[in-house]
């Protein structure tokens, strides 16, 4: 990755509670996978019971990116961790519609709807 790609994309973890969330902005495409899959691993297999991934700050979702969210998905359904999805504008949305992966997830307007959403 070089430096460029680092000013493609800005992830950051912050605790909410007895979860974590994972602030994503920028595109997450191939070029700056790497970076989300590393701090997305990190969160899942930290203990939390719960990780909110607030993709609400993304302005590009690519394949590549879905492939990163599926193996987080993947990790936390295999340690026991509830992953969420925040997102609810159309550069987030459609391409998990299109792909037929929107069941695949649980995906709130919101951080604060999905730390309802896990307290309910």
């Amino acid at each position: 990755m070089s430096a460029e790609d680092f000013d493609l994309i800005t992830v950051h973890t912050e605790p909410a509670g007895d979860s974590l969330v994972v602030h994503v902005s920028g595109e997450l495409d191939l070029s700056t996978a790497d970076v989300a899959e590393a701090e997305l691993g990190q969160a899942v297999g930290s203990g939390a019971p719960s990780v909110i991934v607030d993709l609400d700050r993304v302005s590009f979702l690519g394949s590549t990116g879905l492939r990163v969210l599926l193996t987080a998905r993947d990790r936390a359904n295999d340690s026991g961790v509830d992953l969420r999805l925040v997102g609810d504008q159309r550069v987030v949305l459609r391409p998990l519609q299109v792909s037929g992966l929107m069941p695949a997830f649980r995906v709130h307007a919101t951080v604060p709807d999905a730390i309802a959403a896990l307290r309910a």
